[in-house]
């Protein structure tokens, strides 16, 4: 029995106080009977605190991944083959942080499930840090095993098998049993681990459409999910277009032989001929545009839009009032206008990282001509535009005539064509080199020059080529061929070398979002 002296120490001199004073018998009679209480009661209290307790209720309360192994694969070894010849890939393996990888607890549905998965490669045994309430004892087995099946009792040292590596991941049947009166909550497991690397290519030939080969010329653009490409021949223009990632294209409309074709505010505009064509997929206007002598659209960004005329200019209409086409004035330039791309001109706007409301549009193209034996650089122009504050600033050139730009400048090449991508990239392709004095050693499309600053610098990716290279069917360096993005990230690139079409893209800018993701 154990109380707390102070308590002791308060009674007594008060039932010595009350008997001093010569109180009523009763009096101290009734001061003994409540310190006898309340001596009793903290015994009592005391007695309980030191029994064990059970309980009827429980349910699992944390769930957290430990150290998982993943195996990365990072190419061809130069010496080792297997029995056939064939060189064997390269292996390594690491160790990632399960716990970086959230373990989601749903109690309502009873599911446990990761929404990010672990990176490819990953070892699907693994150790579990796994909680419950009143200390219940938790037990597992596969989610389809019998009834009359075996269970594993939880060990927070044992490995736990959740799928095959590089494989499919099981599900798994977590049972926590209460302390007392038989209670059991049953929840569905999933761990899951992406079957793809995250920072690899992949590369998908869609077949051949007859409607690309042979073409003279091909330029494209993109509205979301609808990619448009404008084949030119002798002596016109077919416009092109698929909304099924490139399966299958149906023809839309003829223009001349020069039109030219740009995408921006979700619409899709041609130049042809002093005519400007725009649809959003579903209706369509022509805009007379023939008092500006417009020669090719160029693209848009925040609510401008703009276009290259005879003499070089650059040109730009507004669409703040709706009036796109009704108006156009010559764009401020810091630098010499002879510069200014003629030919091969494609663009990409991309919104600030540091500001939402300030965006950059990037043009691309070729001069008309490559004569001086220093002149081997396609043509780069950037410029930033405020929607909040409508400040803008001229059009910047990417000058590269130094020797350290230079050596990372993009090529001037036959049918040049770029394409906006995933974070913010610029991607470009093209045949052989255009400056006749000095051939560029490039043999033609050979690869894929990718820039991430705005086309000042361009150079080749990690796992970055082009459809073929290295294999026994490369795509003919000496037809058109045109690279082009749409909005689910992937990019496409097509050739009039037998109109062969390709499907393309970084694993993980395709990978969709799993916040909503339920376990079957």
């Amino acid at each position: 029995m154990n109380f707390q002296l102070s308590t002791l120490n308060f009674f007594v001199p008060l039932w010595l106080i009350l008997k001093k004073n010569c109180m009523k018998k009763y009096i101290s009679l009734v001061a003994i009977l409540i310190f006898t209480a309340y001596l009793m009661s903290s015994c009592i209290k005391d007695d309980s605190s030191s029994a064990s307790s059970v309980y009827e209720d429980t349910a699992i309360t944390s769930f957290t991944l430990g150290t998982v192994k993943v195996s990365r694969v990072v190419g061809k070894k130069k010496y080792a083959k297997d029995s056939e010849g064939n060189p064997l890939d390269s292996i390594y393996t690491y160790s990632y942080s399960g716990s970086k990888t959230p373990v989601i607890i749903d109690h309502l549905s009873r599911e446990i499930y990761n929404n990010d998965s672990l990176p490819a490669g990953s070892h699907m045994k693994m150790l579990a840090s796994i909680s419950a309430k009143n200390s219940a004892t938790i037990v597992y087995r596969d989610w389809d095993a019998a009834d009359d099946a075996s269970w594993t009792y939880y060990n927070s040292g044992d490995s736990i098998l959740f799928g095959e590596d590089g494989g499919e991941s099981k599900y798994i049947r977590f049972r926590v049993l209460a302390t007392q009166n038989g209670y059991t909550r049953d929840y569905k497991v999933q761990i899951v681990a992406h079957k793809e690397y995250a920072d690899s290519f992949q590369y998908k030939e869609l077949g051949k459409q007859a409607i690309f080969a042979e073409a003279q010329s091909l330029r494209a653009a993109s509205i979301d999910e609808s990619l448009y490409v404008l084949v030119g021949k002798e002596s016109s223009s077919t416009l092109y277009y698929s909304e099924d990632k490139g399966e299958t294209w149906t023809e839309s409309d003829t223009f001349g032989a020069d039109a030219t074709i740009a995408a921006a505010y979700d619409m899709l505009f041609v130049l042809d001929n002093g005519k400007l064509y725009c649809t959003d997929g579903e209706t369509s206007k022509t805009i007379d545009v023939s008092a500006y002598n417009l020669k090719a659209v160029v693209g848009g960004c925040n609510q401008e839009f703009y276009a290259i005329n005879a003499d070089g200019r650059i040109m730009v209409t507004s669409l703040e009032e709706g009036n796109l086409g009704a108006e156009w004035v010559e764009d401020d330039v810091y630098d010499n206008i002879d510069l200014v791309p003629t030919r091969d001109i494609c663009s990409a706007t991309v919104v600030q990282k540091v500001n939402m409301f300030i965006s950059r549009i990037t043009m691309v193209g070729n001069k008309a001509s490559y004569t001086e034996e220093y002149d081997t650089c396609a043509v780069v122009w950037n410029k930033n535009v405020d929607l909040v504050e409508r400040y803008d600033q001229p059009w910047i050139y990417n000058n590269p005539t130094d020797a350290k730009v230079k050596s990372v400048a993009l090529p001037a090449m036959k049918n040049l064509s770029t394409t906006g991508y995933y974070n913010g990239w610029l991607l470009a392709i093209g045949g052989e080199g255009l400056n006749e004095v000095t051939p560029l050693t490039t043999k033609p499309l050979e690869r894929i020059f990718c820039s991430e600053d705005g086309g000042t610098s361009w150079h080749k990716l990690a796992g970055l080529r082009m459809p073929g290279i290295g294999t026994d069917d490369p795509l003919d360096g000496n037809m058109p061929a045109v690279i082009v993005s749409d909005s689910y990230n992937y990019f496409y690139i097509i050739s009039a070398d037998e109109g062969r079409v390709f499907r393309c893209k970084l694993n993980n800018a395709t990978w969709e979002p799993t916040e909503d993701r339920e376990i079957q």
